[in-house]
């Protein structure tokens, strides 16, 4: 159990990068979608 305990917090670091990294993505999503339908008009 101590095990768990020590590597806790370093899971939960990474956990919250990652759900940072796919929110990032999410966010930028549209604006990518946007410079595709411009290059798609040219």
């Amino acid at each position: 159990m101590s095990l768990l305990l020590q590597f806790s917090p370093y899971f939960w670091l990474l956990f919250s990068i990652a759900v940072a990294i796919a929110v990032l993505r999410e966010l930028r999503r549209p604006d990518d979608d946007v410079l595709r339908k411009k290059r798609e008009r040219l």
